[in-house]
């Protein structure tokens, strides 16, 4: 249903603030960023928010998106949410610069599938994650689907953890991620998203993993002749804004963003599960080798791994760990 009620905010030259004024429909707009690429699912997600916040306020509000890494990385992303210069930001395994706890979303093979995932995230696992955010100053909108990321490489198919052999990865900007990697045999090293494509043009790294709708949104299958479908990681994106910024404004902008959130977490998804078998199609058209791998053998090694990444996390962290796994 359509809201009336008119909305305050508070603003300054750079979206800083103020006083609270009262403000026109066009003065209303908030700032929102991502490194995905139009296409994308970082970008469905936004694009989510935006249409409901839209709807929900009678067009008063305005999310002005900067996609493709335009206001930098994650990192830096998350910076200007501090400094106030963003407003909103859709980031996923950056996180783990606010809280390292949730480092524990990024274990390889955490989740079996999306059941598994919603069954988590939807659930109290889902409100704890919430709150460690919120104790750290940062209020999450929604959350929204990253994908199960699958390796793609130039130099071969890859069946068993062994076959990464020397193999350069370009991973993002996650220790944890590296250690996997290099763990299974690569020599994994992270990148900025946006310079990833000439990475691998170039032949700076031989590979990369990621999501199949940032394979088909940022056109890699275009400089890799390999996809391999390991699924090693399930990423888990978040909708951000900064909690003083968040609690600055009008109550039905609030709630009209929080609504917005779960819309996005819903349509990303259904967006991933339907497009996964449309980019496998697509990639093989375009003369990639798609694989199935060895899934035992991956997780098998990945089991040390997990003590070896949860030991410098606290016992809250180690604890959802646990529950995760035996969500049914």
């Amino acid at each position: 249903m359509k809201r009336h009620t008119s909305l305050k905010v508070l603003v300054t030259a750079i979206i800083g603030f103020s006083l609270p004024v009262a403000l026109s429909a066009a003065d209303i707009e908030l700032r929102a960023a991502t490194v995905g690429t139009p296409g994308g699912i970082q970008v469905a997600g936004l694009n989510a928010l935006s249409a409901h916040v839209t709807e929900a306020t009678d067009g008063n509000v305005n999310i002005k998106l900067f996609p493709s890494g335009a206001l930098g990385g994650q990192v830096a992303n998350i910076e200007s949410l501090d400094s106030h210069t963003l407003d909103i930001v859709a980031i996923e395994t950056a996180i783990t610069t606010i809280n390292s706890d949730l480092g524990i979303l990024s274990l390889p093979y955490l989740f079996r599938d999306r059941n598994h995932v919603n069954g988590a995230l939807k659930g109290k696992v889902g409100e704890e994650i919430r709150q460690l955010l919120l104790d750290d100053g940062y209020r999450v909108l929604g959350f929204y689907e990253g994908g199960f990321r699958h390796i793609t490489n130039n130099r071969k198919p890859i069946v068993v953890p062994n076959d990464l052999g020397g193999l350069r990865i370009r991973t993002p900007a996650s220790r944890q991620r590296v250690k996997m990697l290099n763990a299974w045999g690569a020599n994994a090293s992270p990148l900025p998203y946006p310079e990833l494509y000439s990475a691998l043009q170039t032949g700076v790294f031989d590979g990369q993993e990621n999501p199949l709708v940032e394979v088909r949104a940022s056109r890699f299958y275009e400089v890799q002749e390999y996809l391999s479908l390991t699924g090693h990681v399930y990423t888990t994106g978040f909708l951000l804004m900064n909690e003083t910024r968040f609690q600055a404004l009008p109550e039905q902008l609030k709630q009209a963003l929080l609504e917005g959130g779960n819309k996005a977490f819903e349509l990303t998804v259904a967006f991933g599960t339907e497009a996964d078998e449309q980019i496998v199609s697509l990639v093989e058209e375009s003369g990639v080798k798609v694989n199935q791998v060895d899934t035992d053998a991956f997780v098998e090694a990945s089991q040390p791994l997990w003590s070896v990444f949860t030991e410098q996390m606290s016992s809250k962290a180690r604890d959802l760990v646990k529950r995760i796994a035996e969500i049914p």
